[in-house]
């Protein structure tokens, strides 16, 4: 396993960031992100030639701290992106805005997979939080 952490800082409140991304079940700012639906605390996410669904489990949840955290509830075959013998058993993330004063924010992504899909999941995170930069601010 291992662990990587996605970093922007925005020039919106913190309260602003948060309400834009803190509802588990909208990935409308993470762009290519494909369809999502919830199954209670369960986001269901698929893209055109994936050929699985993504499921995350929502574990924590705390809008007084701006933050999010949320599992791979079971291992997925990655074979259909990946190739042969690629299952994913951790794919673990937490979002977290923190204020920098009134009108600035840093968010967070914190993410920890399988050493095979840290680099590409990174990037994928990265590129969302620099989207939402260029959304915020534009």
């Amino acid at each position: 396993m291992e662990k990587r952490r996605a970093a922007t800082d925005i020039n919106k409140s913190a309260d602003e960031v948060w309400a834009r991304i803190r509802n588990f079940g909208d990935i409308s700012w993470i762009p290519k992100a494909g369809s999502c639906e919830m199954d209670g605390d369960d986001r269901l996410v698929t893209k055109p030639g994936w050929g699985f669904v993504l499921t995350q489990r929502l574990v924590n949840h705390n809008d007084e701290q701006r933050t999010y955290s949320y599992v791979l509830p079971t291992p997925l075959d990655f074979g259909s992106l990946l190739g042969p013998d690629h299952i994913v058993s951790v794919l673990d993330g937490t979002i977290s805005v923190t204020p920098k004063g009134e009108s600035e924010s840093s968010v967070t992504w914190d993410i920890e997979t399988e050493d095979f899909l840290i680099e590409g999941t990174h990037a994928e995170y990265q590129a969302s939080l620099d989207s939402l930069k260029a959304e915020l601010e534009g």
